[in-house]
């Protein structure tokens, strides 16, 4: 569930808040077909990361959703700040553009161990699963809309 949860976030992230800097990212970026075929291992890496969270929320008992927070923060905090300055350090990409990946790393892993905590903590995990299902669907619905009226712009593959 960590993973689902993280997918509609990065969905929600990538295609409303940054997606002008897919347009605007220069040479950095791949183009946009090549980007939408290498989805899928964005997505193994995103499972990764979850599968270590997981284990790292229950190898320190983080069972409530504020110490999730605080967990997410520090990996999150590391995690982005590595990210960012190290492909800072060595590709075309912009300032805003690292900072913006380093941010996106941040809120995926605050995000995942609130949801890692709050499974860890339940009896029945069917009540984070529909929980983690509408926040999915709501963040599509939030990007198809700002899409939809032009408030973000779109990428044609």
């Amino acid at each position: 569930m960590v993973w689902l949860a993280m997918l509609g976030l990065d969905f929600l992230l990538n295609g409303a808040l940054f997606a002008g800097m897919y347009q605007g990212g220069g040479a950095f970026m791949l183009a946009p077909s090549e980007a939408f075929r290498r989805i899928p291992l964005g997505y193994a890496a995103f499972l990764i990361l979850a599968a270590g969270i997981v284990e790292i929320a229950y190898r320190v008992r983080v069972l409530r959703i504020a110490d999730g927070i605080r967990l997410g923060l520090a990996i999150g905090g590391v995690f982005g700040a590595v990210w960012g300055l190290s492909l800072y350090s060595i590709a075309t990409l912009g300032a805003p553009v690292a900072l913006a990946f380093a941010v996106i790393w941040l809120l995926l892993a605050v995000l995942g161990s609130a949801v890692a905590a709050t499974g860890l903590s339940a009896t029945s995990l069917r009540g984070l699963l529909l929980r983690v299902a509408a926040f999915d669907v709501l963040c599509a619905v939030i990007v198809i809309g700002l899409q939809s009226f032009g408030v973000v712009p779109t990428t044609r593959v």
